[in-house]
């Protein structure tokens, strides 16, 4: 493979001034004759850019980020959520001639630098960024689509469901099966967010049928793990007889906390979960959750970028999904 150093050595110039004609970055700094002796050496050794130098070389560089946020230093992309909305978001954009660059961040410092060495031309954040969004738009020119912001920055494009209605209806459904006695359970970081959302539609709806969710019914799942939140449920003096947590992901988590605690679902505790993965391989057991429609707010997320990108003076949009509860067999009458 003929590599610049080559077309370099045998044009007696530097890598730099080699790198600078094939990028059409010479601006100047190299003659056109040189420029031209480098282009014609280049085709005569047979090279082909790779496609960060296509991409460099055109006005356009045809690259989308996707900003993934990673606070612990695990993998993202465990998390079913991400995996499904990313490889949307991947297959979609490759479809309209992009190239999709994934990345994992920790804070809002990791962000603007490998945007703009990539030269993207837009990013869809995934993950929340509420506290850092008007810092990361103010900071990049460039199309930025949000998912699930809850931030009060205007100016800002985002794609979002109905969380409040997400918890509202759980409790809806607990309340219809006779349950009175309930837990909640998610990973409670800020006080806006999915998460503040989906409980504050949970225990609203069940404060307006006169049921009150004690506050030491509500688990904070980043600090506790599943099996001391089911054995706290469990060891209650006024038990819970259901548990609405904030994803499958924890679902599937406490199915298999509870096999191996002997706690029996729905009989001991009844269950409904967001999101609406098939958990097939955690329980034969259906599970009732909260359905959002991924597929449709991925490529609803790619469509507004790509509007975006095609004119940067259109006004920015919010759309918020609508979500459905699906009704298995994790919920037992009372």
């Amino acid at each position: 493979m003929v590599t610049l150093k080559d077309i370099a050595a045998r044009a007696g110039v530097s890598m730099m001034t080699v790198s600078r004609v094939i990028n059409g970055n010479q601006g100047g700094k190299v003659s056109e004759t040189t420029a031209q002796r480098i282009r014609t050496i280049a085709d005569e050794m047979g090279y082909v850019p790779n496609s960060s130098a296509r991409s460099l070389a055109a006005r356009s560089s045809r690259i989308i980020a996707a900003v993934l946020r990673n606070t612990d230093n695990g993998n993202p992309l465990a998390d079913p959520y991400s995996s499904l909305f990313l490889g949307i978001i991947i297959k979609t954009m490759q479809q309209k001639g992009y190239y999709v660059m994934v990345h994992f961040v920790q804070d809002y410092s990791d962000i603007t630098l490998s945007l703009r060495s990539w030269r993207a031309e837009g990013a869809i954040f995934l993950g929340v960024f509420d506290s850092e969004m008007r810092k990361i738009r103010n900071e990049n020119q460039m199309a930025l689509v949000f998912t699930d912001s809850y931030s009060n920055v205007r100016q800002v494009s985002n794609v979002g469901i109905d969380d409040y209605k997400g918890g509202a209806l759980a409790a809806e459904h607990f309340l219809s099966r006779g349950h009175r006695r309930l837990a909640f359970a998610g990973p409670l970081a800020d006080s806006t967010g999915v998460i503040s959302e989906r409980l504050a539609g949970f225990s609203e709806t069940l404060s307006q049928a006169g049921v009150i969710l004690p506050e030491n019914q509500i688990y904070n799942q980043a600090a506790r793990s599943t099996e001391e939140i089911l054995s706290a449920i469990m060891k209650s003096e006024e038990r819970p007889t259901g548990l609405f947590v904030t994803s499958d992901q924890i679902a599937s988590e406490i199915y298999i906390a509870a096999h191996h605690m002997g706690i029996a679902i729905p009989d001991d505790l009844s269950l409904i979960g967001f999101d609406d993965f098939p958990l097939e391989r955690i329980s034969t057991l259906g599970l009732t959750s909260i359905h959002q429609d991924i597929e449709e707010k991925a490529a609803l997320a790619c469509d507004i970028l790509l509007r975006r990108i095609a004119d940067p003076d259109i006004p920015s949009e919010s759309q918020t999904l609508d979500v459905k509860l699906i009704e298995r067999e994790s919920v037992k009458y009372l």
